[in-house]
């Protein structure tokens, strides 16, 4: 099953996760079921239970933080990053997606508090 973070309209890629309004679950046998998120302001693993349920096994995402990535990799949940100029789930070309593994997640996760906490140390 394919999990994407949607805005109300169901249509439009949602720029983050977590705080995604809806989320699209695809699946190639079943077809698609459309969920509001209800979870968005929860910080514990609540979070996460739900996408079990659904036997989540893949994540298009335009973006995520580098400790939510670690908590789906734990699941073992494939994420890949969608280009920014995709604007709709129905034109997402898996061809053209990033898939994120240790070697590149701390730099393409640029949502979240490590991020935070970096900047701190910069300054």
């Amino acid at each position: 099953m394919i999990l994407i973070p949607v805005e109300l309209d169901e249509k439009t890629i949602a720029k983050g996760f977590r705080k995604a309004p809806m989320f699209i679950f695809l699946d190639p046998e079943t077809g698609i079921v459309v969920q509001e998120n209800y979870f968005k302001a929860d910080k514990s693993d609540i979070f996460f239970t739900n996408f079990e349920k659904y036997n989540v096994d893949t994540l298009y995402v335009k973006g995520l933080g580098y400790k939510t990535y670690l908590k789906l990799k734990d699941l073992g949940i494939k994420v890949s990053l969608i280009p920014d100029d995709s604007e709709f789930y129905t034109y997402i070309d898996p061809n053209e997606l990033i898939l994120l593994t240790d070697d590149n997640a701390q730099m393409y996760c640029t949502m979240g508090h490590h991020n935070k906490e970096a900047k701190k140390e910069v300054k």
